[in-house]
């Protein structure tokens, strides 16, 4: 189903390629809870409002978050949702931030599983593209941060400007509409 105005979400266009049956429903439904508070509990933080208690289940990932977070230097965007205005899709965004020591922004999507999924290089070029059609700023270094339940640094992976990983995600917006 076409998010707002009838425009796709990325997460509608590349949905198709995330596999989910072989999680049991009760542990995928679980799962998306604990990534919805902990997305809540991040959001909070960067926005300078950091009230919100969590469950136990959660802390973990939300102190990973703290630890990684001291790195930042400039919050420019949080939770946001942009449309592109050439390839007309929508998109939601984590964070956009720059780094201390950094000398441009980056697009950061927080995660919650242990291993990196097929679609996420895709996901986080096509935020990148976002950010980069709405604003003055030109993201670099973006990627998956992805936290840990035992409140451990998280680990980071960077797409490296992977032209590869837009153009899949520009082929798949394509097929998204042919058979919608």
């Amino acid at each position: 189903m076409p998010g707002r105005d009838g425009i796709p979400s990325v997460t509608e266009v590349l949905g198709v390629f995330t596999d989910f049956t072989r999680i049991r429903p009760d542990v995928l439904a679980h799962a998306a809870e604990r990534g919805t508070i902990v997305h809540q509990a991040c959001a909070a933080i960067a926005e300078g409002l950091w009230s919100l208690k969590v469950c136990p289940d959660c802390a973990g990932y939300v102190k990973s978050f703290e630890r990684w977070f001291d790195m930042v230097d400039t919050v420019h965007m949080v939770e946001a949702e942009l449309t592109h205005s050439i390839y007309n899709y929508m998109g939601h965004l984590d964070l956009c931030v720059t780094l201390r020591g950094d000398l441009s922004p980056r697009v950061i999507d927080l995660k919650t599983p242990v291993t990196e999924g097929a679609t996420w290089k895709a996901q986080i070029s096509a935020y990148e593209a976002l950010v980069i059609d709405n604003t003055d700023l030109q993201c670099r270094q973006s990627g998956s941060l992805r936290l840990r339940a035992d409140g451990g640094f998280p680990k980071f992976t960077q797409n490296d400007g992977d032209i590869g990983a837009f153009n899949a995600f520009l082929n798949a917006l394509a097929s998204y509409r042919y058979f919608k």
